[in-house]
């Protein structure tokens, strides 16, 4: 694999916009407008080919509920304070979370379509680096 591009339908497409690239502080990688009758705005990750992909829903309506997370590692708690901070700066605060989380250090947000954005205050190691 090359890359990772997460995707991520949004019915308060502004909104959510605004929340991942000055909230959060993701760069536009790029933005889209009726490209097969879609507008969008891609963010990625600084450093790597990990990208975010919010697209406008055509209709008003919500995401479907149910368990949906994007999870952010972090590479300290110093890190994940400065991006607490940042996000009750913006008057959005920590709601309540999966057990995971809260044994792990982890602080859960929603977006602005109530989805799940959860910042660990660590990074990811795969106990199998090789799972060939």
């Amino acid at each position: 694999m090359g890359a990772l591009r997460v995707v991520r339908w949004s019915a308060r497409y502004d909104q959510t916009v605004i929340f991942y690239r000055d909230t959060i502080g993701l760069p536009v990688l790029e933005t889209f407008h009726n490209s097969y009758g879609l507008d969008g705005t891609i963010l990625g990750l600084p450093g790597s080919r990990v990208h975010l992909e919010i697209v406008r829903l055509a209709d008003a309506r919500h995401p479907a509920p149910g368990l949906d997370q994007l999870v952010f590692y972090l590479p300290d708690t110093d890190a994940q304070a400065l991006i607490t901070a940042r996000l009750a700066a913006a008057g959005v605060h920590p709601v309540a979370q999966i057990d995971y989380w809260e044994a792990n250090g982890g602080v859960t947000f929603e977006d602005p379509d109530g989805r799940e954005v959860v910042f660990a205050s660590w990074i990811y190691s795969s106990p199998n680096p090789d799972p060939r």
